[in-house]
This record gives structure tokens, C-alpha cells and sequence, in this order.
């Protein structure tokens, strides 16, 4: 099966991934992606005065986790490549098996 994220889908991951870092709900995480195309991809959360940098790893990561918190999908079987689109921003493309 394939499952594509669009930017606000690929936000809310991070969302999600970044408040169980910084201990709150998802609703309280701002998130800011961004793409370099000689750095990859990365992200600011913040929540009130606390600020963490997610790697590309950690982006991926995070579309892992809210595909298993939120639809019971298994991480170790998602394949999850990033994507930057011109117009439409970072997305992401997984794959299950």
C-alpha cells in the first residue's frame, strides 16, 4: 500500500512526534519545516519558550510514530521518503508492506 502525506500531514506528524518530546499534547507544538538542498530536510518545534530541532530522521520518525499512534500501522514495516515539491512544499510518500 502507498500512503501520501502533503505538507500539513507531514506538520502534524511532527507535531506529534516533537509533543512527546517536549511532555504536552500535539496542539500545543508549532512546527516550521524546512528544506536545503545541500542540508536535507529539518524542523523547529516549539512549544511556549522550549524550542527542539528535528532532523530528517526524526521527521521520518515522527510520520512513523502518527501512523502507528493514530492507524495502528506497524513502524518497522513503513518505508518513508521525504519529498520537496516546488509548489506544494515537503511531503512525504510511505510505503507498507
Amino acid at each position: 500500500m502507498k500512503i501520501h502525506f502533503f505538507e500539513q500531514d507531514v506538520v502534524d506528524a511532527c507535531c506529534v512526534f516533537a509533543s512527546k518530546r517536549l511532555n504536552c499534547t500535539p496542539e500545543d507544538v508549532d512546527v516550521d519545516l524546512q528544506f536545503n538542498p545541500s542540508s536535507g530536510f529539518a524542523a523547529d518545534a516549539r512549544r511556549d519558550q522550549q524550542n527542539i530541532r528535528l532532523t530528517e530522521q526524526e521527521i521520518i520518525d515522527g510520520v512513523a510514530v502518527y501512523l502507528a499512534d493514530y492507524h495502528q500501522f506497524v513502524p518497522e514495516r513503513l518505508k518513508v521518503n521525504l519529498i520537496f515539491n516546488q509548489q506544494t512544499g515537503i511531503e512525504a510518500d510511505i510505503l507498507t508492506d
